[in-house]
C-alpha cells in the first residue's frame, strides 16, 4: 500500500496565523516525505529499500497549537480521538459546512517555508533499487540516471543498482511546494501543516 500527503498552508498576519487559499500541489514523492518528516525514509512499499535514508526537516510535530481558527474549523476528522495531540482542544466541526479539509490519518506535522528553503537539496543522495539493463548500460558509460526504477520485479533481467545524485533531483515535491508557497510572504511567516495517509 502506497504513502499519500495531504496539504494546507497558513500565513501569519495581524498577529495571527490565517488559512491560504493557495493551490499545493500533493503528489507522491517518498524522498520529499523523508525530508518532511521523515516518511518513507530510505524504503518503498513493504520496506524495500531506495536508499540511504536522509535528515529530516523534523520528526512528525503534531499540529501547531496556535493552527489558524479556519483551519481548525474546516479539518475533516473520521476518528478524532485517534489523531488529534492529546494536549490540542478538539477542533470544533460545522456539519453543515460544505468543504472540508483532510490531512490524513497519521504523522501530522508542519514545517515553515523558511525551513523548506534552508533544506540543501544539492546535497548527494545515495539510492538503490533494481534498474532495467539499459540503464544500467547508461549509468556506467556516460552516468545517465535512470528513469525508471523498482524495488522488487520478477523479471531476472533487471539489475540491482546503487548510485549518487543530488537530493533535489528524487524530491523534486520540495521544490514545487517553495515555488507554490513563496508568493504567499516571508518566509518565517508561511508554513504548510500536512499529515499523510497509507
Amino acid at each position: 500500500m502506497g504513502t499519500d500527503i495531504h496539504l494546507a498552508a497558513e500565513i501569519y498576519k495581524d498577529g495571527l496565523w490565517h488559512l491560504a487559499n493557495v493551490d499545493l500541489p500533493d503528489y507522491r514523492n517518498y524522498r520529499a516525505f523523508a525530508i518532511l518528516a521523515d516518511i518513507r525514509n530510505g524504503y518503498t512499499f513493504a520496506g524495500m529499500d531506495s536508499g540511504d535514508p536522509v535528515i529530516p526537516i523534523s520528526y512528525p510535530r503534531g499540529f501547531p497549537e496556535d493552527i489558524s481558527e479556519e483551519l481548525r474549523e474546516m479539518l475533516y476528522k473520521e476518528d478524532e480521538d485517534e489523531w488529534l495531540d492529546d494536549d490540542m482542544e478538539d477542533f470544533p466541526l460545522d456539519d453543515e459546512e460544505p468543504e472540508l479539509i483532510w490531512l490524513g490519518d497519521h504523522s501530522f506535522s508542519w514545517v515553515t517555508l523558511e525551513e523548506l528553503i534552508n533544506y540543501d537539496l544539492d546535497a548527494p543522495v545515495t539510492l538503490r533499487g533494481k534498474v532495467s539493463p539499459e540503464a544500467a548500460r547508461r549509468w556506467k558509460e556516460n552516468r545517465e540516471p535512470p528513469n525508471t526504477v523498482v524495488a522488487f520485479i520478477s523479471n531476472p533481467d533487471w539489475v540491482s543498482m546503487e548510485w549518487q545524485r543530488p537530493l533535489r533531483e528524487s524530491a523534486p515535491l520540495i521544490t514545487n511546494l517553495i515555488e507554490a508557497l513563496h508568493p504567499l510572504g516571508e518566509p518565517h511567516e508561511v508554513r504548510l501543516i500536512f499529515g499523510f495517509d497509507n
